[in-house]
């Protein structure tokens, strides 16, 4: 008897503290990504933002959108940058590979789209999706938003599984592009992204279009939309470039109070820090500032909904 009382009592303690791991007044862990990447640059913009209205906020890197939810999750972290398509699979156990329900995790607001950037070296063959059959393609590291994202629409074309992947990150395939050893780089993020500035400035790639592929593309997968890179996007891409993009929300759980969450929402979700968030990283011009525009995809947590009430936005 002693001995079940104990494993309940440590059980007990052990929620406790993971429930307080980041509990303290105005004091939060946020879930980022790989270098280079989006997702790091709006982690470390909210953390040094936080500094002005008296919060302390520690930007984690990851290996971005699903570790972030797997760390939500488990009380490891108060909020992070996610997909909100893995967000939604995520909590109904349809992750690739993974059939646990994440249920823990809700939505707290979007943040800004990414797009899907695929390039190729000036002198490649390849000019369509189809032409990655077969050849080298880096797609991010293992677990990460980008590379589920890579897998989901390469394999609604067919050519997933003829590709030889490289799951490194951004900076590393930048490196492997330059040297010959991969022939594309597949990058899912915010736009301008610096990893792709950089390659098609100093390492004489292009951007290749989506557009032969985009009907079947959106067919199978629901989460993405058409949408255009457009000209003056980039020094060089003297074209719009057909692509697709994703919403990128702000994801938090139930360990976080209501509070907290307005708390966050607030900082975030106003013109002056919007204008402030747009010097950390272009993407967050698209910061929305109106409910109707929440695409969020799973439910929104308690202090959300009351945050946009209290905005006289929602009823």
């Amino acid at each position: 008897m002693k001995k079940y009382i104990l494993s309940a009592l440590i059980a007990v303690l052990t929620l406790f503290s993971v429930q307080k791991s980041f509990a303290a007044p105005n004091e939060f862990r946020f879930c980022g990504g790989p270098d280079g990447g989006t997702f790091m640059y709006f982690a470390n913009g909210i953390a040094k933002l936080g500094e002005k209205y008296g919060m302390k906020i520690t930007p984690v890197p990851t290996k971005g959108s699903i570790e972030n939810i797997r760390m939500l999750n488990s009380g490891q972290a108060g909020f992070a940058t996610v997909y909100a398509e893995d967000a939604y699979l995520a909590r109904r156990g349809l992750l690739k590979g993974d059939n646990t329900k994440y249920t823990r995790i809700y939505g707290a607001g979007l943040l800004f789209t990414a797009k899907a950037h695929v390039l190729v070296q000036n002198s490649s063959t390849i000019k369509t999706l189809h032409d990655l059959a077969d050849k080298r393609v880096a797609v991010g590291e293992a677990g990460t938003g980008a590379a589920s994202s890579a897998e989901r629409i390469l394999s609604s074309i067919g050519v997933w599984n003829s590709t030889t992947k490289y799951f490194i990150g951004y900076r590393q395939a930048e490196a492997a592009f330059k040297a010959g050893i991969i022939d594309a780089v597949w990058i899912l993020a915010g736009v301008p992204n610096p990893s792709v500035t950089d390659m098609l400035n100093n390492n004489n790639a292009r951007l290749i279009s989506m557009e032969s592929d985009m009907k079947r593309i959106l067919a199978a997968n629901r989460y993405y939309r058409s949408v255009k890179i457009p000209i003056g996007t980039y020094n060089g891409v003297n074209k719009n470039i057909d692509t697709v993009e994703s919403d990128v929300i702000l994801l938090t759980n139930l360990y976080t109070s209501e509070k907290e969450v307005r708390d966050m929402l607030n900082m975030i979700y106003n013109p002056s820090s919007v204008s402030y968030m747009t010097t950390q990283h272009p993407a967050a011009v698209e910061i929305p500032l109106n409910y109707e525009q929440q695409r969020m995809l799973i439910p929104p947590h308690d202090g959300a909904v009351r945050f946009w009430r209290e905005k006289g936005m929602i009823r």
